[in-house]
């Protein structure tokens, strides 16, 4: 049991798994993890996860002080000891100490040798509570003296010059911050007070507190905290000072706002355990690990919880403090499947700025987004060859293909048809131009012979039962049996089997029905539906109910729609095109653009896509390529487009700016997009001889029109010679639309120039202007990023 004097800890600074105890004795500790403590050892539990175990111990009779060291070289630290009688032993508690070393000497000042002088004497006369060293130099000492001073000696000059004092009654204690070399800590009765030594006439900041304090130090691996015990406390107080660098610090007057204008301090008490303390030590090296021991002997490992605040950039990066500034790697993110890493990714590709649609699709890396970009391509081309004319919107979809909100608007001929394998049963389907075009939009087409190229497409991607029942809906059950025969899955050709039976009688009915909920292929689902629809309506000799087939969720919308267009009336075809489009829009789905196209219908549909995956980049994408400028006016897509602005300015992706803009403005025939001109240095006009100039002809008798490719050596207006090139000593001068090489370059410090590659190829090998009489270093004030023109 350890004695009941009282006791301190200190950390070993060069082990990090080793503390001191100190009191009547000396006891050194090493940390281990609990699992790693040999049952037959005795241990001391210090946390819920590690425990410490004795490594050597000796008597410390009339110790009052005690602190360790550090020498390079050497295995163990070294340990002073400070005694009542004024006597100082250094001690070195490993097991087998060098015998040359200090470890193991005493220093008595009263019967000192010559050799053992000391080398600076400092406050004769005087009493000293405590010395430390400070941070901002080694031969700085800080000092609490006569219970009244703080004194800070130089000791390259132990003059009255080199003493800088503070009188105060809060002198004890006294520690320098580790992180900031003007700045001390002492106490003294029930107030902590802090110190910057640049004004040490009267404290930074006084701290009341409740008991006397006993010991206070500065966090060794945390900016601006410090810790302090108070008497008889059972917990430690940490004082968090903040905007430190706020205060005056010299020549202010002191009745002048003081509070206001100072250093902000955050304070919160933690309790390692249940214990009084005695004594704590800050780890060295361990972020916020403090050892708390109390007056019995009890040792708590203790790690502070620091106050976390956390926030999220624009570039995908979550950042928080934890007495230090934390950030996540950007790939980690990846793996979360983040949104914002998502858009972001997407941007660097050039997602949705390509100039053919169907390019961005292979960019989305989403099957959703590669369909709505498809579809928006085909859509384009379909009205672009005048398929599709009249159209109130730039990208019509199915429901305004149909008109759909105004049913009867369109009449469709019913024609019934032979099911080409099976003569003796009829079906019927519709017909007319507005069917013909949605299905287009569905990318079927009408008619078996524009079929065949999506089938074997099918096929090829391993969806065998969705080309089996495409082929089914256009009457091939031939051809829908020939692919399930095809498929390597065996379930498929146990299906071409059934399909084989097809038959009138209820057995074959019933047994489909049963069958088909189970079958993991919608389209095979599908299928089964659709037989048994036909096969009932020819015993029964009604109108076929096609409802199983249209509700098949699973089936692709695009599939559905183009069924619907062959075999549902036109009220019938109205109200589901109606019914899918209101549902779409409602959830969200990105499949119902197919329905909507860029519509006012296609604007909520994408608000509400947007509410559900926060995927701004799409929508303000779909509304910059495909929106009319009525379409684009609406505050909903100004909204997406001021938000991706924003987005894509934080990530820096200045191009992906510029082109979303483009896109957006268009580009007119007639528009002029010179926004930059150079001016000639005599008359001030533009030396452009381009297009752009509405002057006559007459004027320019000798110049060639501005399509020529001809050198310009002369100011198209006053005559006078334009500039030389300073490399190649000829007369600047490009037509507007001039290759790059021969543009006028000059230099913002000098005004030096000349032609651009020129200039590029002079700057590959020197750093000064090419003018012999310039030294200007042209190319530091904006060196180009690669040297290639």
């Amino acid at each position: 049991m350890m004695s009941a004097a009282k006791l301190d800890a200190i950390w070993s600074p060069i082990h990090y798994n080793r503390f001191i105890v100190w009191g009547s004795d000396i006891t050194l500790y090493e940390v281990s993890q609990l699992k790693d403590i040999e049952r037959k050892s005795s241990y001391v539990k210090i946390s819920n996860i590690s425990g410490a175990t004795v490594l050597t111990s000796q008597s410390a009779v009339g110790v009052r002080c005690a602190d360790a060291c550090c020498i390079p070289g050497q295995q163990d630290p070294l340990l002073a000891l400070g005694h009542a009688s004024g006597r100082v032993a250094l001690v070195n508690l490993g097991q087998n100490p060098d015998p040359l070393s200090l470890a193991g000497r005493a220093f008595d000042n009263s019967s000192a040798p010559d050799q053992q002088r000391p080398l600076a004497e400092m406050g004769l006369s005087e009493t000293a509570q405590n010395v430390n060293w400070t941070y901002s130099s080694a031969r700085m000492l800080i000092a609490s003296m006569n219970s009244k001073h703080i004194k800070i000696f130089d000791l390259r000059d132990l003059s009255n010059k080199g003493v800088s004092v503070a009188t105060t009654k809060y002198c004890y204690g006294v520690c320098g911050d580790p992180f900031n070399e003007w700045q001390l800590a002492s106490r003294g009765d029930n107030v902590l007070c802090v110190w910057d030594t640049r004004a040490f006439e009267r404290p930074l900041l006084s701290l009341p507190q409740h008991k006397p304090l006993s010991k206070i130090l500065w966090c060794p691996t945390r900016r601006n905290l410090i810790c302090s015990l108070q008497r008889d406390a059972t917990s430690l107080r940490l004082h968090d000072i903040q905007l430190i660098h706020n205060t005056q610090i010299a020549g202010q007057n002191p009745n002048e706002s003081e509070v206001s204008n100072g250093p902000i301090v955050l304070e919160r008490d933690v309790c390692p355990g249940s214990h009084v303390l005695s004594g704590f030590s800050w780890h060295p090296t361990h972020q916020a690990r403090v050892l708390a021991v109390s007056p019995s002997g009890a040792l708590l490992d203790y790690t502070v919880s620091e106050r976390v605040t956390v926030s999220w950039g624009a570039t995908a990066g979550l950042v928080w403090t934890d007495g230090a500034l934390k950030t996540l790697p950007e790939t980690f993110y990846a793996n979360l499947h983040d949104i914002s890493y998502t858009m972001k990714r997407r941007a660097q590709t050039e997602y949705g700025l390509k100039h053919d649609l169907w390019q961005n699709a292979d960019l989305a890396n989403d099957e959703q987004l590669s369909a709505l970009w498809h579809f928006l391509a085909l859509s384009k081309s379909l009205v672009e060859d005048g398929c599709i004319k009249n159209s109130t919107w730039r990208h019509p979809g199915v429901r305004w293909v149909l008109r759909a909100d105004t049913a009867g608007g369109y009449r469709s001929e019913g024609v019934p048809s032979l099911l080409p394998d099976l003569p003796n049963r009829r079906i019927t389907i519709y017909r007319s131009a507005e069917r013909t075009r949605a299905m287009q939009l569905c990318n079927w087409g009408w008619g078996w012979e524009n079929v065949g190229a999506g089938l074997e497409r099918a096929e090829a991607d391993g969806q065998w039962g969705r080309a089996a029942a495409v082929a089914a809906f256009h009457l091939r059950l031939r051809t829908a049996l020939d692919i399930l025969s095809r498929a390597p899955d065996p379930q498929m050709r146990m299906v071409a089997l059934a399909v084989a039976g097809l038959s009138e009688e209820r057995v074959w009915r019933e047994t489909a029905a049963t069958a088909a909920p189970s079958l993991p292929d919608p389209y095979l689902r599908a299928l089964f539906a659709f037989l048994s629809a036909i096969v009932a309506t020819a015993s029964h000799h009604h109108q076929p109910d096609y409802d199983a087939v249209l509700n098949e969720k699973e089936m692709r919308l695009e599939d559905r729609v183009a069924f619907a267009c062959i075999f549902l009336g036109d009220e019938r075809l109205a109200e589901y095109v109606r019914r899918l489009t209101d549902d779409h829009v409602h959830r969200g789905a990105l499949a119902g653009v197919l329905l909507t196209g860029s519509s006012p219908e296609g604007v909520s549909l994408l608000q509400r896509w947007l509410e559900t995956t926060g995927d701004v980049q799409t929508a303000a994408l779909v509304a910059a390529r495909t929106f009319t400028p009525d379409l684009i006016k609406d505050s909903r897509v100004l909204t997406w487009i001021d938000s991706y602005r924003s987005l894509v300015d934080s990530w820096r992706l200045w191009w992906a700016r510029c082109s979303f803009d483009t896109w957006l403005a268009g580009t007119p025939a007639n528009h002029d997009a010179r926004q930059v001109c150079i001016a000639c240095g005599y008359c001030g006009k533009t030396v452009a001889a381009a297009s752009g100039l509405t002057r006559p002809a007459r004027h320019l008798p000798r110049l060639a029109p501005p399509a020529a490719k001809m050198k310009i050596s002369a100011c198209p207006h006053c005559r006078k010679p334009l500039p030389r090139c300073a490399v190649c000593a000829l007369h600047m001068g490009t037509a507007g639309g001039g290759e790059f090489p021969g543009w006028f370059t000059w230099c913002v410090a000098c005004r030096h120039g000349g032609h651009a590659t020129h200039l590029l190829n002079w700057f590959r090998e020197h750093t000064e202007c090419p003018v012999s009489s310039c030294s200007c270093r042209c190319i530091s004030m904006d060196p180009p990023p690669s040297a290639q023109p």
